[in-house]
C-alpha cells in the first residue's frame, strides 16, 4: 500500500500511480485511433462510418492525454493546473459515459469500470496531488 503520510504527502507514491494511469488512456486510445469501435468488447459488426469517424477522433484525444500526464510526474507538487485541468477531462468523460448508460443502457463491464475509474480514483488523485503540493509549498 503507498502511505501518504509521509512529509511529502506520498509524493513517489503519487508518480508512481500518475505514470502508471496514464497507461490506460494511452493504450485505450492507441487501440481506439487504430482499430476503431471494433476495439470495443462486444463489437464484432462494422458501425457507420460517422460513428467510426467520431469514435477515432475521440479516442487520439485520449491518446494525447498520457503524455500529458507523464510530463507532469517529475514536477508532480508543481504542476497543479496542468493536472487537474487533465483529471476534469476525464472526468467530464465520466460523466458523459453515465449520461450514455441512460439513454442507452448498460455497456460492457470493461467500460463500467472505465467510467468508475474517471469518476471516483480521479478525483482521489486530485486531492492526494493538492496535498502534496501543499506540503511542497506549492498549492
Amino acid at each position: 500500500m503507498i502511505s501518504t503520510l509521509r512529509k511529502d504527502g506520498g509524493r513517489r507514491g503519487l508518480q508512481l500511480v500518475v505514470g502508471a494511469l496514464a497507461a490506460v488512456p494511452f493504450a485505450s486510445g492507441l487501440s481506439g485511433v487504430l482499430v476503431g469501435p471494433r476495439a470495443l468488447p462486444g463489437v464484432d459488426e462494422p458501425v457507420d462510418a460517422s460513428v467510426d469517424n467520431a469514435y477515432r477522433y475521440a479516442h487520439a484525444i485520449y491518446l494525447a492525454t498520457a503524455p500529458v500526464l507523464w510530463s507532469t510526474v517529475p514536477r508532480i507538487e508543481r504542476e497543479t493546473t496542468v493536472l487537474r485541468t487533465v483529471a476534469g477531462a476525464i472526468f467530464l468523460g465520466g460523466l458523459a459515459r453515465l449520461l450514455s448508460w441512460r439513454s442507452a443502457g448498460r455497456p460492457h463491464p470493461v467500460l463500467i469500470g472505465g467510467a468508475a475509474l474517471e469518476l471516483l480514483a480521479i478525483p482521489g488523485l486530485v486531492a492526494w496531488q493538492h496535498r502534496v503540493a501543499a506540503l511542497a509549498g506549492q498549492d
